[in-house]
């Protein structure tokens, strides 16, 4: 327990080191105390100490646009993950002070362990995508964190069901992870996949999509419907974008009705507009939200909240044990952690998995917008470490 003298020497630490942001005087983020054996040193620019690193076996080219990096150990160690999961890249460009982060989704076959493989497709402005997509090699190598995300499938070799995934550009990755596993493991499952793209030289795996369904060792079990923008002569495609109306007008196509049928479950990835139309085709056939699963990355360049003009005290709670940090003005929890040594969890450290997630129990926060919590996430106090700036004094639960 503090004493009076305790608490009031900590006041006006914690006001000195106030008003010296003020005046532009900086103060470290962690507050000078006795070496902790729960909390070892470390600093942000050290998390990456977390990363694995991976070496490029094999770049294939997708499409114009795109490609696939087979990533493997160059220790031999296995690279285990679930089928639906993405792993982090920390990529080091000319003129960034740190490594940036990209979450990619793992698209191999979870039966192979000795590599992965993530897709990657180049999206406008994006520096990251673009610089892997024009110059990356094999032989060159990736610091990588992860895998992470619960946009999964667990293969269940006793299953029956029947997975329908609606997938939209580069959002057919975690899916095609997840396809494979369904097909290769769970002989009595199938998969049905609406796939829109904008015309078929943009199609990612459509030749690999087109073996798999022609492969007699999966006997029908995967049917794939391409819906273009611009069909040209691939004839066998519909015709438009994968918008409510024609999300609806497919499934019926596929023979899938309306309504909550047992055993079917509904994957949905891809650009935001494209997914929201899909949810509201589902919900409209009364599909039940629990049958419904999303995956959102939020993009990197995305509109950042207002944040408190001045530093801000935080306690982290962690298994039983407190410390009190000062978190710079425009500061994340994430990065006063950190710095703290505090071994928060983190991933893709954009808002966009919900591995740093920690629960606010008192203060106020801005974050990011927009960022994959949900109404009841935020409802229960969930915020995202990587994405909140304390507005006011607040003390965090973290895992």
């Amino acid at each position: 327990m503090r004493t009076a003298t305790g608490r009031l020497a900590t006041l006006r630490r914690d006001a000195r080191m106030l008003l010296d942001d003020l005046r532009g005087r900086h103060p470290s983020p962690l507050i000078a105390r006795p070496p902790s054996p729960v909390y070892p040193p470390s600093s942000a620019a050290d998390s990456a100490s977390r990363a694995r690193t991976f070496e490029i076996a094999a770049v294939t080219r997708e499409t114009a646009d795109a490609v696939t990096l087979t990533l493997r150990d160059p220790s031999g160690l296995a690279i285990p993950f679930v089928p639906g999961q993405f792993f982090t890249l920390l990529v080091p460009l000319d003129g960034e002070p740190t490594p940036l982060r990209r979450a990619y989704s793992a698209s191999s076959s979870h039966l192979d362990p000795t590599q992965v493989t993530i897709t990657i497709k180049r999206v406008d402005s994006g520096r990251v995508s673009s610089h892997l997509v024009e110059h990356a090699a094999p032989g060159q190598r990736l610091s990588v964190l992860g895998p992470s995300g619960d946009f999964t499938l667990a293969p269940d070799p006793t299953a029956a069901r029947h997975i329908v995934a609606i997938a939209g550009g580069s959002g057919i990755t975690p899916i095609m992870a997840i396809t494979r596993a369904v097909l290769a493991g769970e002989p009595a499952s199938r998969v049905t996949l609406l796939y829109g793209n904008r015309d078929a030289p943009s199609i990612i795996f459509a030749a690999e999509l087109a073996r798999l369904a022609a492969d007699p060792a999966h006997a029908g079990r995967l049917d794939v419907r391409h819906v273009l923008e611009d069909r040209g002569a691939f004839t066998a495609a519909a015709t438009g974008r994968l918008d409510a109306t024609t999300v609806a007008a497919q499934l019926d196509a596929a023979g899938i009705g309306a309504g909550t049928a047992a055993g079917v479950i509904y994957f949905i990835c891809g650009p935001e507009p494209m997914m929201a139309e899909a949810r509201a085709a589902l919900v409209t056939r009364g599909v039940a939200a629990e049958h419904i699963r999303e995956e959102r990355f939020t993009a990197p360049a995305r509109r950042q909240t207002s944040h408190a003009p001045s530093a801000q005290p935080l306690t982290i709670r962690r298994a039983g044990v407190a410390l009190d940090v000062i978190v710079p003005a425009g500061s994340t929890v994430l990065d006063a952690g950190l710095a703290a040594g505090v071994p928060l969890k983190l991933s893709c450290a954009m808002g966009g998995c919900g591995a740093c997630a920690v629960k606010l129990t008192a203060g106020e926060v801005a974050m990011d917008e927009p960022n994959c919590l949900g109404p009841s996430d935020r409802a229960a106090g969930t915020i995202l470490a990587c994405v909140a700036r304390p507005l006011s004094p607040c003390t965090v639960e973290a895992p």
